[in-house]
């Protein structure tokens, strides 16, 4: 396939049987296009996914396409257009969402050569493992269960009827499950599959040089929560659908292009930047008081939202949605105990998910004053949650991880298999580089906090600075010319991790240690320089050499290469590519080239984490959007504006 990026977009030129798969998200659901006029995945979330396979069959004088008829797939922000050329017409298919309605939209316009019979078949199966496995876990209550026993002895009243300009195709499948169509030609239902039709049949005949558009709307789901979306309103809404997808894909504008645009080309750097925008903002999730991003497409069974994914993530949100990023501070704040302490991620219901992390109150803290220097915006600190005001959270969250530091002010991660921090692969214990950088920033940001609401900050100012000190007396190998990444009684786990770069992010050594650890990283680091490893070009690897003691090493890390232990996680190349724009040193390679890899591999959408030589992470992965952060703030300073005059 060919493939190149093109006003915005990623285009790919092939045959229709060439597989273009591009994840999309709005407030309500996810989906998939297949690349082939069909929807692959759907799921809505904090409830199941719905389809187990779907196919579209599209047929012009009663003979399906052929897989070698010629096609372009365009793909940029919530939407996917198909292009096929076929002898006796031209097809273009559309498929998106628009921002907020639990619906997948499909248009199909063919624009006929000669008199033609044009129609698609379309056929479904049912994800009912999903459906129970989720109501088991997450969604079984006394109110599910009389709405699912309701479902079962009520008629069902599935079937196609004419409403207005459509035809609905209802489907109760099975307890408060329902699967509805709107379709806008006449429709002919097919198979009847366990009480409702899982098959539907739509077309229209076609003089020569007549254009046609066909349309449907599909919708999944629960019937009667906020899960449910009407089919016959969406239909009738589905201009206004259309116009609301394009003028999200034009908010994504990119600024200037900088470095990215010079080296890469500006079409690169405008898709590079979109989609990674899009990533970010399709993952924001409201549910009733619950307003933040999930970490990806694969954590919404429960809906949560991470700390620290949420961190990364707001970083590209911020210049242009500061409003979402407010929200999202307010859901971490009600997911933090009276006790100060701060999980791994606050589900949808505010209960904890994995508690008591050891990066997650830092992160909290960092966000908050990331926020408050570059909007000015005070009173996000005086807003409630159960532990008083969000700057109350803030001083209590610190306070409890301070009880984890010994006399030189660095934290201690204790116990023998204690994984609670991003990298929850490894048994990092005892000082960890990464942990202490992110203390060392939430204690200097508490300090202006304090300042600026007229409460001294002097205290955990004196904390900043002793943590500061203490990471460069007991963390820094001056022979390697790098900070350790964790150092635990006698054992030293010296290789070079890249998730040490917050301690330059946040300019806690002085620049000749930052431009030593940079220099590093990039001999050793960024793969296309680095001729001891195997995988060949791809990426940054997160660390190098591996792992070297094997009872530190758990699951996906035990492999080198792979997770923790060497693959490439894009939101730390990316703000490594920015710490080295900081220092004036060439960031282009890290910061594009696991985008340009993937993109040639045929993921559409930004990934968490991979390697040419394992399994590779989800995709549109939130965090996986600091790029774009990267290109709102080129100048390099963004981590440099303060609330006060205070030395860093």
């Amino acid at each position: 396939m060919k493939k190149y990026f093109k006003g915005g977009a990623m285009v790919v030129e092939g045959v229709l049987a060439d597989i273009a798969e591009y994840d999309v998200s709005n407030n309500r659901i996810t989906a998939q296009f297949d690349g082939r006029g069909a929807v692959s995945k759907y799921a809505v979330m904090n409830k199941f996914s719905v389809f187990s396979n779907f196919y579209s069959v599209y047929s012009v004088d009663g003979v399906p396409l052929d897989y070698s008829e010629p096609k372009t797939v365009t793909m940029v922000g919530k939407k996917q257009v198909v292009r096929i050329a076929h002898p006796k017409c031209d097809i273009e298919i559309t498929l998106f969402l628009d921002s907020g309605t639990n619906a997948i939209f499909v248009q199909t316009q063919v624009a006929a050569k000669q008199a033609i019979e044009f129609s698609d078949t379309v056929n479904y199966g049912v994800n009912y493992s999903s459906y129970v496995e989720q109501l088991l876990a997450n969604r079984l209550s006394p109110k599910t269960i009389a709405t699912l026993l309701a479902g079962f002895v009520k008629s069902k009243k599935n079937g196609l009827t004419q409403v207005g300009s459509h035809y609905r195709l209802h489907g109760d499948v099975l307890g408060d499950f329902y699967i509805d169509f709107a379709i806008g030609e006449k429709a002919v239902a097919l198979e009847h599959e366990r009480g409702f039709f899982n098959q539907f049949a739509y077309g229209a005949r076609l003089n020569a040089g007549e254009v046609k558009k066909m349309r449907y709307v599909v919708s999944a789901g629960t019937r009667n929560d906020y899960t449910f979306s009407s089919v016959d309103d969406a239909f009738d809404s589905f201009d206004r659908a259309l116009a609301d997808a394009d003028a999200y894909v034009d908010s994504l504008a990119c600024p200037d292009g900088g470095k990215v645009a010079e080296v890469k080309g500006q079409e690169f750097a405008d898709a590079y930047y979109r989609s990674l925008l899009n990533c970010s903002l399709s993952n924001y999730k409201e549910l009733g008081k619950f307003k933040g991003f999930l970490a990806g497409i694969v954590y919404q069974f429960p809906a949560r939202t991470y700390y620290r994914d949420a961190y990364w993530t707001v970083l590209s949100v911020l210049p242009v949605r500061p409003d979402l990023v407010r929200n999202e501070i307010v859901t971490l704040a009600c997911g933090i105990n009276k006790k100060g302490e701060c999980p791994s991620a606050v589900k949808f219901n505010f209960r904890n998910y994995w508690g008591n992390h050891y990066d997650s109150p830092s992160f909290f803290v960092i966000m908050i004053y990331d926020y408050l220097r570059h909007t000015g915006d005070k009173s996000i600190l005086s807003e409630q949650c159960d532990c008083g005001t969000v700057l109350d959270a803030a001083r209590l969250v610190l306070d409890r991880l301070g009880e984890e530091t010994d006399a030189s002010g660095l934290l201690v991660k204790s116990g023998e298999f204690n994984r609670r921090d991003w990298c929850d692969n490894v048994f990092r214990c005892g000082y960890v580089t990464y942990d202490e950088a992110l203390y060392a920033r939430a204690l200097f940001a508490m300090a202006e906090m304090c300042d600026v609401v007229g409460a001294s900050g002097d205290s955990w100012y004196a904390k900043y600075r002793k943590v500061k000190e203490s990471i460069n007396a007991l963390l820094w190998d001056d022979a390697k010319g790098w900070f350790v990444n964790y150092k635990d009684a006698d054992f030293v786990e010296d290789n070079l991790s890249i998730d040490t770069v917050p301690v330059i992010l946040f300019g806690l050594c002085d620049d000749k240690r930052a431009v030593s650890v940079l220099s590093a990283m990039e001999k050793w680091l960024e793969s296309d320089k680095n001729g001891e490893q195997i995988a060949g070009d791809f990426g940054t690897l997160s660390v190098y050499p591996f792992y070297k003691r094997a009872t530190d090493i758990v699951q996906k890390s035990s492999l080198p290469y792979y997770y923790h232990n060497g693959g490439d996680w894009p939101y730390l190349s990316c703000v490594y590519a920015y710490a080295k724009l900081m220092h004036g040193m060439d960031y282009v390679y890290p910061l594009t080239r696991w985008f340009e890899y993937n993109f040639e591999k045929g993921n559409y959408t930004p990934v968490e984490f991979f390697s040419p030589l394992h399994k590779q992470g989800s995709l549109l992965q939130a965090w996986s959007s600091t790029g774009a952060f990267v290109m709102s703030y080129a100048d390099g300073k963004f981590f440099d504006k303060q609330l006060t005059q205070r030395t860093k």
